[in-house]
């Protein structure tokens, strides 16, 4: 038995926001969480699809992801604390694709979506696909210099890897496809503070095909399409737009001014997110309640915000102030 409940969960509140309709209430979603805080909501660590779904009610949040990730040819080291840390790339010529890592297997993806799915059958809580994406993982397979060095050596080396990594990704969304998920969520980070990667002309170049190609499975079925990208916003959200995603999470607040974003595109494009992680990390809890209620009461005009961190939930991030979030959106009314 969980050990809060702050109020029900409802996939439809989740999907209302992303068309812009009006909700009960602003939901409240986070796509990562780390084990310390359902560990604690729960009594247990989380081990199963059906514990996530359990998480999930407790807390009020409305959908849990399924995620499937390939990032092959990354290069970490471990710091004094025992935790990975991404140092480089090791795809540095075309010979090194041969050496690719080989992708988790889909399978599996399959097999936690039926779970989940299954898990989540009556309760009010969605299940949605998170899918990791070709863009940034080229540029963590080649070390984001070389990268930047290959965009003007050897393009046809860049888009190599990207095809590789995308045909994958395509497979994965037509996998999930297959089920009722609630939504996809497409995990791929295309900024920066400054802007984009790279120039906007060669960015749409690379991006936009192999997106559409991605995210064409859940287009013919009319499946809502969110977004991540760490970094400014400006020059992405009209890109996603055309692309016809609906949302874009988490609005990096050390990047983004969210009201000015909210004046320019509230309108078209659901804002997910923007508490920053380092407040939730060292803030005292009134001060993230100062920071989660100021933005429920401005971003809550005409709709289209979800409350979330700025990036994810990771240890140490006090329970307290996580939670906080889920409390708050229960409890506050316009």
């Amino acid at each position: 038995m969980a050990r809060v409940w702050f109020g029900d969960s409802d996939v439809n509140r989740l999907l209302k926001t992303f068309r812009g309709e009006p909700t009960d209430r602003v939901p409240h979603l986070e796509y990562w969480y780390g084990w310390h805080v359902p560990a604690h909501v729960l009594g247990r660590p989380p081990q199963t699809m059906r514990d996530w779904v359990e998480f999930a009610r407790a807390i009020g949040m409305d959908a849990i992801p399924v995620h499937y990730g390939w990032r092959p040819g990354n290069v970490f080291e471990r710091s004094a604390d025992g935790r990975a840390h991404y140092i480089d790339g090791r795809i540095k010529r075309r010979d090194d694709l041969r050496t690719l890592e080989p992708p988790p297997p889909l399978e599996d993806f399959e097999r936690r979506l039926e779970e989940a799915l299954e898990a989540a059958e009556g309760t009010g809580v969605g299940v949605f696909a998170s899918i990791s994406s070709f863009f940034d993982g080229t540029y963590l397979a080649m070390g984001y210099d070389h990268f930047a060095l290959m965009l003007y050596d050897d393009l046809p080396f860049v888009e190599e890897l990207m095809d590789i990594l995308c045909e994958q990704f395509v497979k994965a969304v037509e996998i999930a496809c297959r089920y009722p998920i609630a939504f996809l969520f497409v995990n791929d980070d295309i900024a920066v503070k400054g802007g984009l990667l790279c120039r906007p002309d060669l960015f749409r170049e690379l991006f936009i095909p192999r997106m559409e190609r991605m995210v064409a499975p859940a287009k013919r079925k009319g499946i809502p399409l969110t977004f991540h990208t760490d970094g400014a916003l400006d020059e992405v959200i009209p890109i996603l737009l055309e692309l016809g995603f609906c949302a874009i999470h988490p609005v990096d607040p050390a990047a983004n001014d969210i009201y000015e974003l909210k004046r320019k595109w509230g309108d078209k494009i659901t804002l997910h997110g923007n508490i920053p992680c380092d407040l939730l990390l060292y803030g005292s809890l009134d001060e993230v309640e100062a920071a989660i209620l100021e933005r429920l009461e401005r971003l809550s005009v005409g709709g289209r915000y979800i409350l979330g961190s700025g990036s994810s939930i990771f240890e140490p991030m006090p329970v307290e102030n996580v939670l906080a979030m889920p409390r708050l959106v229960h409890e506050w009314r316009p």
